[in-house]
């Protein structure tokens, strides 16, 4: 069993309130189990969602074409590169 050492506190209006106590009691848990089911369960979904890219096959193999094509920096940016000083390391 998880130790919970944490606290969490949110202020919600009266409206919210008897929402919240009337769904857990429906479900049969606490308003903090039911809080904390729900926010888990929004919050592993919210992150996969930024750790996943999902492409179609078509996408997925131009995405693959991108990244072995060659390299071809802007020329601005060569330009820029040509006129910048030289780094020396100080000892």
């Amino acid at each position: 069993m998880t130790v919970k050492d944490k606290r969490r506190e949110v202020r919600i209006s009266s409206v919210d309130d008897e929402l919240l106590v009337e769904a857990a009691g429906l479900l049969g848990v606490s308003v903090s189990e039911f809080l904390l089911d729900r926010a888990r369960a929004e919050a592993a979904s919210i992150i996969e969602s930024h750790r996943s890219i999902v492409l179609t096959d078509a996408a997925f193999s131009q995405f693959l074409e991108v990244l072995d094509a060659p390299v071809r920096p802007p020329e601005a940016l060569v330009e820029q590169a040509r006129k910048a000083r030289r780094l020396k390391r100080a000892d």
